[in-house]
């Protein structure tokens, strides 16, 4: 065997030492598996870490509400030889007996992963450091909505109640915060948003003394939308207009990622012409994220002139989608089959305009960005992570990128044409603030090489006719699916995105569809990266994470 097979079969080989239902080669660098006791959990996954599995991605349920089981899901990642498990076993659904051990004092990033299974299906795990709920606001504690048979009617119709509960909450918090700290000291804990300039609609608690940060408890959710429960109120198509909504600013990618679940389900293979389009539209709205990022960052440290230039160039890129979609931010412009438009020479023209601006307008922006004294003075010094951390935390992307860590979906499981792209890992070395600054920077300079290319090979297959334009970028895809499940892994502006699909028989709409966005974990990391740090320091660290409200909350 090769030693990529060799790898491979190491896992099945521990696997293999325990009761299954099935080990099986799941695509070319994931093996499948369910375990026949939750029991053996914790051993399983100690065994898997000790074989260099050390990164957990996410940690999903499904409520299979006629069988009367959870069915637990895990996704243990090797972020350095590229292979992947993914485990699965079944618990009592019953809400007293819903227990299984915690993977978290084995898998730090397991942690708030763990937290959200809690929250929304009630799974309580043993030995969990902190189980409070997550993301879901005070209404929401204890009632599971994520469960096939929770009344979500009755829930809002309560909106008073509910309204109460969650005021009520925030002065018992303010109260008990009271009395916990000293009247004639100089502790206090500050509320950093959620309406913060920099900060967006999330609220950091703040513990500090004085200036200096004692820690940092994260109050996500605001922007929490229930997406993973309002797909499976859509059909296959309609779904699409909430994945999209996972973050505005790469919304291209997240559609992607979703149509080739319910792509690999229906049985369906995409057109070539189709690939390159999503390779196109995908890299115009990583860029299109980028760029609102690196703005965003810089205007909260005061330096506006890179905002205006990077929104000013962003403007372009969204004149490309706008001639391809109709729209410039939800385009709805990938569905399952392909892409939704066929192509026009004017929209390549448009996007030639894009790429021509970004060319005439970087070397200014690497001059006062990559060059700019405050963030080499700030930034190069704190909110520094290791490469052993990204694995640990399950920290990707820009973020993972930037701690020297070669880890690309793009490269790592090629999808649509990117086994096509001439491409490489773009890293840096020290995981600095700074560093994950210039990573956007380099990034996006790949994305419009990217492009390039993609768009070369559009336009010569289309001048010696192989593709049709009118169309080839879309084939038909079955209204109603087989039972299955399948997961999706896509390279996102911020990082991996992973979804968890799964159908029902003669399926209309998703049965579960599990979202794992990057800002998760990012933002997981913010009390290790503060705590002893300054007041000063929180915009700059939570800037540099490249934090998204939209992914972190879903």
């Amino acid at each position: 065997m090769e030693g990529d097979e060799i790898l491979m079969q190491n896992i099945k080989n521990i696997l293999s030492s325990y009761e299954t239902e099935y080990i099986e080669d799941y695509k070319t660098v994931w093996i499948k598996t369910k375990l026949l006791k939750s029991g053996d959990l914790l051993e399983v996954a100690k065994a898997l870490k000790e074989n260099g599995l050390r990164t957990i991605s996410t940690v999903s349920a499904t409520d299979f509400l006629e069988e009367n089981k959870i069915e637990m899901n895990y996704f243990f990642e090797d972020l350095l030889t590229k292979r992947n498990c993914w485990l699965k076993c079944d618990i009592p659904r019953e809400i007293e007996l819903c227990v299984i051990d915690s993977i978290t004092p084995l898998f730090v990033g397991a942690s708030w992963h763990e937290r959200e299974v809690f929250s929304m299906f009630g799974v309580k795990f043993t030995n969990h450091p902190d189980l409070r709920p997550i993301i879901v606001s005070q209404d929401f504690y204890g009632k599971t909505p994520f469960r096939k048979d929770f009344d979500w009617d009755a829930h809002e119709a309560d909106i008073v109640t509910n309204m109460n509960t969650i005021v009520d909450s925030f002065a018992n918090e303010e109260l008990e915060n009271d009395k916990k700290l000293d009247p004639h000291g100089s502790e206090m804990i500050l509320n950093w948003g959620p309406t913060h300039p920099a900060s967006g609609p999330i609220r950091l608690k703040v513990h500090c003394d004085g200036e200096e940060v004692l820690g940092i408890d994260p109050d996500i959710g605001f922007v929490w939308r229930a997406l993973e429960h309002l797909v499976t109120k859509k059909d296959f198509i309609g779904a699409i207009v909430a994945v999209e909504r996972l973050c505005f600013m790469d919304n291209i990618n997240s559609m992607v990622g979703y149509c080739q679940a319910v792509e690999e389900i229906a049985g369906v293979e995409i057109t070539e012409f189709a690939k390159y389009m999503r390779v196109v539209l995908g890299e115009v709205a990583r860029l299109s994220s980028h760029m609102m990022g690196m703005a965003g960052v810089y205007n909260a440290l005061g330096l506006h002139t890179v905002m205006m230039w990077n929104m000013d160039m962003r403007e372009f890129f969204l004149d490309f989608l706008e001639s391809y979609s109709g729209a410039r931010i939800a385009t709805a412009a990938i569905e399952p089959g392909g892409v939704r438009y066929s192509l026009e020479p004017k929209m390549l023209e448009e996007l030639q305009k894009a790429l021509d601006k970004f060319d005439a307008t970087k070397e200014d922006i690497r001059s006062i960005f990559v060059k700019n004294p405050t963030m080499k003075l700030r930034g190069a010094k704190i909110g520094i992570i290791s490469a052993d951390e990204v694995l640990d935390y399950a920290l990707c992307g820009v973020v993972a990128r930037a701690s020297g860590v070669k880890t690309d979906i793009r490269i790592d499981e090629p999808y649509g044409a990117y086994a096509n792209i001439t491409m490489d890992y773009i890293t840096q070395e020290s995981g600095s603030a700074q560093d994950r600054m210039i990573q956007i920077f380099a990034e996006m300079e790949q994305s419009v090489d990217i492009i390039k290319q993609a768009k070369k090979h559009i336009e010569a297959k289309v001048a010696s006719a192989e593709f049709d334009l009118t169309k080839d970028h879309m084939v038909k895809v079955p209204k109603k699916l087989p039972k299955g499940e399948a997961i999706s892994r896509v390279e996102w502006a911020r990082g991996e995105v992973l979804m968890h699909l799964v159908t029902a028989e003669k399926a209309t709409s998703p049965y579960r569809l599990k979202l794992k966005a990057p800002s998760f974990n990012h933002t997981m990391m913010l009390n290790h990266l503060l705590e002893g740090k300054t007041l000063s320091d929180i915009p700059l660290i939570f800037g540099s994470l490249y934090i998204c409200q939209g992914d972190l909350d879903r």
